[in-house]
């Protein structure tokens, strides 16, 4: 499986989840859950984080958050490797605790803030022991369960200062007291009946938001993106996403020719034509295989191939070619 994206930027939002090493326990007591908070606390006031909801199980962790500048792999990276050496110290061990990188999951906050905030406090109540309790009993349990930011959220605790609990309230109603009562109805509802887990709509491993969400991301921070592995297909799949139809448009527009010009195969701008297969070839292989780019072109995808390999090669030697291709390049980013 190809790696998780991480994809930073001023006021990006995120699902942050990791799980215990072989899925042992990782906090074993009070202490434990205390010292992960702390750490979570003290990182999140050093690097401007904004926490908005969180759970932690024995052997693993939810946290809803907020940057407020791209700095989300620094900040996780020393709140863990913090609570790591505290815990380890403190238990007498040593090695890892948690089972390889955290998830981060990008998130569309304003469409997605109430059902990730309900999956995440539902959390206590899926275990085997709880999960065939009666309703009130399940109620009971989360209202009162310590590790989870769910009783900040209905008025069972007050509310401390590092917690934004507004973020998940402020669309359940006009005054505090209704918000709370009515984010506590809905999340009640996952004791009735299998409510829609919002990860099912998660794309490549990491954004979960609307289509306009997600195609705003691709193009704004991943179109252009160098790869650094081969094991990021995801990255390598959401780097091509124009249509055909976009790129030619804007050769077309380029060299003042008709898009019907620079499909027909004996066109009078033959570079033109090479301009678009190559480019294509490049930036559309997303949103359509090679049979259907080559189909567009009217020829083979053998010849689609060998006419990009050879473009390919006069790049090297050609820096009028070059600059085009950076043209081409600068028009598609502005017509994100």
């Amino acid at each position: 499986m190809s790696r998780p994206l991480r994809i930073e930027y001023p006021g990006a939002c995120y699902h942050i989840m990791n799980r215990g090493n072989q899925r042992m326990d990782v906090f074993s007591s009070a202490g434990d859950y205390k010292l992960f908070l702390d750490k979570l606390i003290y990182y999140a006031e050093i690097y401007q984080i904004e926490i908005f909801s969180y759970c932690l199980m024995s052997n693993h962790f939810h946290i809803y958050l907020k940057t407020h500048s791209p700095n989300l792999g620094r900040f996780m990276k020393n709140f863990l490797i913090a609570f790591t050496i505290s815990l380890n110290n403190r238990n007498k061990k040593c090695g890892h605790l948690f089972q390889g990188r955290y998830k981060a999951q990008l998130v569309e906050s304003e469409l997605y803030s109430s059902e990730l905030s309900r999956y995440i406090h539902l959390n206590p109540i899926r275990t085997n022991n709880i999960k065939n309790l009666s309703i009130e009993q399940k109620r009971n349990y989360l209202k009162n369960y310590q590790w989870s930011s769910y009783s900040f959220c209905i008025g069972q605790k007050e509310c401390p200062n590092w917690l934004n609990s507004l973020q998940i309230l402020s669309g359940w109603g006009d005054c505090i007291d209704i918000q709370m009562k009515s984010y506590r109805t809905f999340v009640e509802e996952g004791f009735l009946e299998d409510i829609k887990n919002p990860f099912d709509s998660i794309v490549a491993q990491s954004l979960l938001g609307s289509e306009s969400f997600v195609e705003k991301i691709k193009r704004k921070y991943l179109l252009f993106k160098k790869t650094i592995s081969r094991e990021e297909v995801s990255l390598l799949h959401l780097q091509s996403s124009f249509t055909p139809e976009e790129i030619v448009s804007i050769i077309g527009h380029l060299f003042e020719v008709s898009a019907e010009n620079i499909l027909r195969r004996r066109s009078v701008n033959r570079i033109a034509r090479k301009v678009a297969m190559y480019s294509c070839s490049k930036y559309c292989c997303y949103t359509n295989t090679l049979t259907e780019i080559a189909d567009y072109f009217h020829v083979s995808v053998s010849g689609l191939t060998r006419a990009r390999d050879r473009f390919d090669l006069e790049l090297n030697n050609n820096i009028e070619l070059q600059k085009l291709l950076k043209d081409i390049k600068n028009e598609l980013l502005q017509s994100q």
